[in-house]
């Protein structure tokens, strides 16, 4: 059985709850993620996945949406 880890990506340009809710939708369907939850006040995505989870990807996908993740 894999392992959950979480991981915390920074993220400017959200501005609300609908910034918020395109990244979750994107994010939420990558392999490996189990939970994510975006926050535009305090510039962060907290993903939850186990080992299929690729990390870098999932910023490559918050920066094609139009946001700066780092």
């Amino acid at each position: 059985m894999a392992t959950a880890k979480v991981h915390q990506i920074q993220v400017s340009d959200m501005m609300c709850n609908g910034c918020e809710d395109t990244i979750q939708h994107e994010l939420r369907h990558a392999d490996g993620v189990t939970r994510v939850s975006a926050n535009h006040i305090e510039g962060t995505v907290e993903i939850e996945g186990d080992d299929r989870l690729d990390l870098p990807k999932l910023v490559d996908t918050i920066n094609d949406l139009g946001f700066t993740a780092t």
